[in-house]
């Protein structure tokens, strides 16, 4: 019954030890690259047997999407936000918007930026997963937030132009300048004016299309 295991904490111990080893395999993909970085290391370096390692994440690629999903997780773009009732869409849109900034201002987020860059020439599947956990996951996550809290209703094709839209804009000169190292950081005033502006320019986008 190792599931229904419970630490002093009240926490299963399979999540506890899920949580380990994702933070473990965090820190190494940093370090070690993912071409550098081997299920036995990230066994060794969590405290638990590759075995354990296995029978949550079935191979490298399972665990480095993990890894990005926890992290977009941690900063509330994951889909348990759209289930919690309606709000007005720009509402949701700056909660959302200062949430990604605040992910793209991420120590670990801007460094396994560069990793993954290190590695698209001779690994371009770590790239690929990379898109598809973090960038990807991002402008379906806003999709999703135009579809349902848009008071009329849109359709798919305009609701992913919008999300793509706001999603360069908060992005905007900083998240390169982190990549190449260059002084980037927004202040949270900074930052909250930054997401304005772009809630601005998507408030525009929408009303042309009324």
């Amino acid at each position: 019954m190792l599931n229904t295991q419970t630490s002093k904490a009240g926490r299963p111990k399979s999540a506890e030890k899920r949580k380990q080893i994702l933070t473990s395999a965090g820190e190494l993909f940093l370090t070690s690259g993912f071409s550098g970085c081997s299920m036995e290391m990230v066994a060794k370096q969590s405290g638990v047997s590759k075995q354990t390692v296995y029978s949550h994440f079935n191979n490298k690629e399972a665990l480095f999407l993990a890894v990005i999903e926890d992290k977009c997780s941690e900063y509330q773009l994951d889909d348990r936000y759209l289930e919690i009732g309606d709000h007005p869409l720009l509402h949701v849109l700056r909660e959302r918007g200062l949430q990604i900034v605040k992910l793209l201002h991420d120590d670990q987020v801007i460094a396994i930026h560069r990793v993954i860059i290190g590695e698209v020439n001779t690994n371009p599947r770590v790239a690929e997963l990379f898109y598809q956990a973090g960038p990807k996951h991002s402008l379906e996550y806003l999709e999703k937030c135009f579809i349902k809290f848009a008071k009329q209703p849109i359709t798919e094709e305009f609701a992913h132009k919008c999300a793509a839209t706001y999603f360069s804009l908060l992005q905007s000169e900083f998240h390169i300048k982190s990549i190449l190292g260059l002084d980037f950081a927004l202040s949270n005033s900074e930052q909250v004016a930054h997401v304005e502006f772009a809630i601005q320019q998507i408030e525009m986008l929408l009303k042309s299309k009324n």
